[in-house]
């Protein structure tokens, strides 16, 4: 990097490079910092989701096998013998429950769905319990697997239960009973609050359908009902497997929170992963580490401050003095225009960058060479006098391309037009001129271009005249010639036709069918030279169909098989788009019918870069380059291409034939005005 002359410049730039690399290093350590917490947050939560997940396993793991217990138990030879409702059962039911902090009673069920035996009293009431999730689900099926219901909130104790219940069956498989858990969801609310960690992570336990069985904080409102964090679809999760998920709270901030399995159970654990609560910490941290990266920049730019404005002041002076050259310097290698200057016998001192790409020499190259070297030879002479009787003028400067017609020299050997204004000033004693040049080839070409255009279009305006005159006297000779004389021949048979009405004769058939085939030639005459005129198939059926009739028709006058696609032809909703692009079709067709020798036609509308293109290509003799621009046909369809803004390419084929290219942008008025 130069920062010759400029001495503000390097204290500046390493100034900021400074306080770049703290500010980097500063925000490298925080991020890591912020990346350690987030990952020991993480770690830590999927921890805990673990430790919950083993302990809701044991806990229903030792109520399962309680019921099990009970279950096999009255399956087996001794336990057959007493009834479900005695008190032997009674006491086995207590005994069972006796130490388990989960469960608070245990009951048994009979076939009938009746409570006929309990832990907490006997005899028991005989209430009946049909209506019950746990019997409805093993009265009907076959399956003994444990039965999990949803909690509810006890009347009496007002305390929230859950129901685990196992079938019971005789030694024959038949159904003989159920035997019934009642858990006390609190005890997994206090598990989950025992364990202190640097803030309370809230958990949850879950049904495996979704159903919230506890948490911790106690959600009372979505006790029993489906949690709104899990979303419309469960995840899957498997067994052993720790997985986080995420969801939008009521506030709008999102949550993410860490799913476990419970094995052998069909219930999963939920612990939130705060991971703003986990930064509060590290941003302890952070604030001396920010502070005083702040205090280093704040005193790196205060010496900066110092150093750059001493630098400045003795800077300014030598800044001052070299202004004016550099303004000039710049100037000369800014402009578009070649700028040449000359000393007194016309040797070159001066070539700016724009007179390089105009001559195609470099500067170093024609420096002290003569000025005639950039004329043709013929011009040189006369050149050479003109400018000599300019210097013995008074006159500061002149314009010198319209008069002389002023011709340059590449170094390739072209030659091109140049307009030149040349100046003339006095230099420590000698005079110097400075010719200020502009290439004006493609002015001159736009010229001629736009001349022939205008000739063109003179020719396509009186040709389009004469068409008009001949069509309209081709459509006068038809309406009097066929329609005419169709229509009066009408009008004698109905004269006829009222004379045997009003005589009182009757009416004879076949010369109404006859006045009625009249009539049909009439209309159908009316409807050719409308055709001609204009498709009625283009108005009533839309751009395809009118394509394909005209296609149609060119391959029954031809024999000329023609290869349509119009893939893209949905698009072409607008009438005047529409109007247009059959006539392209129409007038290239009958160019090719006349004048190209083709065996195959290729017509094709389709989507291209964002664009419409309509291509339409022979296997004909092609178009020889001098009529590539002329024709009335080829004209009038560039002007219907340009009306519509549209792109008119015409070209010989690769192999052989003539391509057509039409291309009108997808963004263009004519698509979204339809589209509207």
């Amino acid at each position: 990097m130069n920062f010759h002359g400029r001495p503000a410049y390097p204290i500046g730039f390493f100034a900021t490079i400074t306080i770049v690399i703290v500010a980097v290093s500063t925000s490298l350590l925080l991020w890591d910092l912020r990346k350690r917490e987030l990952t020991h947050t993480r770690m830590e939560t999927i921890g805990v989701t673990k430790i919950f997940v083993e302990q809701t396993e044991r806990s229903f793991e030792s109520a399962d096998l309680v019921l099990r217990g009970v279950q096999d138990r009255l399956n087996s030879t001794f336990g057959v013998q007493f009834p479900l409702d005695s008190l032997e059962v009674h006491l086995l039911l207590g005994t069972r429950v006796l130490g388990m902090r989960q469960l608070d009673a245990l009951f048994l069920i009979d076939p009938n769905g009746r409570l006929v035996n309990s832990s907490a009293e006997f005899p028991s009431k005989k209430i009946s319990v049909v209506n019950q999730d746990y019997f409805k689900a093993f009265a009907n099926k076959k399956d003994g697997g444990l039965f999990i219901g949803k909690p509810f909130r006890d009347a009496q104790k007002k305390e929230w239960t859950l129901y685990l219940a196992r079938k019971i069956q005789d030694q024959d498989g038949a159904f003989k009973g159920i035997v019934v858990g009642a858990i006390d969801i609190a005890h997994f609310e206090d598990i989950y609050q025992l364990l202190k960690l640097d803030y309370p992570r809230p958990v949850s336990l879950y049904r495996d359908d979704g159903v919230l069985l506890a948490s911790f904080p106690h959600r009372e409102s979505l006790m029993g009902e489906r949690a709104p964090e899990l979303g419309e679809y469960l995840p899957v999760i498997e067994s052993g497997k720790i997985e986080f998920s995420s969801h939008k709270k009521s506030n709008g901030e999102a949550e993410l929170f860490a799913l476990g399995a419970v094995p052998k159970f069909p219930l999963f654990i939920s612990v939130t992963n705060d991971e703003e609560e986990a930064l509060a910490s590290s941003r302890e941290t952070a604030i001396p580490i920010v502070m005083s990266a702040v205090l280093v920049s704040l005193f790196i730019i205060a010496a900066a401050g110092l150093l750059i404005r001493e630098a400045v002041r003795q800077q300014k002076l030598a800044d001052q003095l070299g202004a004016a050259h550099n303004r000039y310097q710049h100037t000369i290698e800014s402009v578009m225009d070649a700028i040449i200057a000359v000393d007194e016998e016309q040797n070159i001192i001066l070539f700016n960058p724009s007179a390089e790409r105009m001559f195609g020499l470099k500067a170093v190259d024609v420096i002290g060479e003569s000025l005639l070297v950039l004329l043709p030879e013929r011009f040189r002479g006369a050149h050479h006098s003109h400018v000599q009787k300019f210097k013995k003028t008074d006159s500061g400067s002149r314009t010198m391309g319209p008069q002389l017609g002023i011709v340059g020299l590449r170094a390739d050997g072209t030659e091109f037009p140049i307009e030149s204004t040349i100046s003339q000033t006095v230099i420590n004693g000698k005079k110097q001129l400075t010719a200020v040049l502009r290439d004006v080839t493609e002015r001159r070409q736009a010229e001629t271009e736009l001349r022939e255009m205008n000739l063109q279009l003179r020719g396509l305006s009186k040709a389009l005249e004469n068409i008009r005159e001949q069509e309209r006297t081709r459509i006068a000779r038809e309406l009097h010639d066929d329609l005419g004389q169709q229509l009066t021949g009408l009008k004698l048979e109905l004269a006829w036709l009222s004379t045997r009405v009003k005589d009182g004769h009757a009416l004879p058939v076949d010369r109404i069918t006859e006045m009625k085939q009249q009539l049909d030639g009439a209309i159908a005459s009316v409807r050719r030279i409308s055709t001609e005129l204009r498709p009625i198939i283009l108005d009533d059926l839309g751009f395809e169909e009118a394509v394909k009739w005209l296609v149609g028709e060119f391959t029954k006058r031809t024999h000329i098989p023609v290869n349509l696609e119009l893939k893209e032809e949905v698009r072409v909703s607008n009438t005047n788009l529409a109007t247009a692009l059959f006539r392209i079709v129409q007038e290239s067709l009958t160019n090719i019918a006349r004048h190209a020798q083709a065996t195959a036609v290729n017509i094709s509308l389709d989507k291209d870069n964002g664009h419409l293109v309509l291509l339409i290509s022979d296997d004909g003799v092609g178009l020889p380059p001098e009529l590539q621009s002329g024709g009335f046909g080829l004209v009038s369809m560039r002007e219907r291409s340009n009306a519509l803004g549209a792109k008119f390419t015409i070209s010989n084929g690769k192999l052989k034939g003539v391509t057509i290219r039409v291309e009108f942008a997808l963004d263009s008025p004519i698509f979204t005005e339809a589209n509207a």
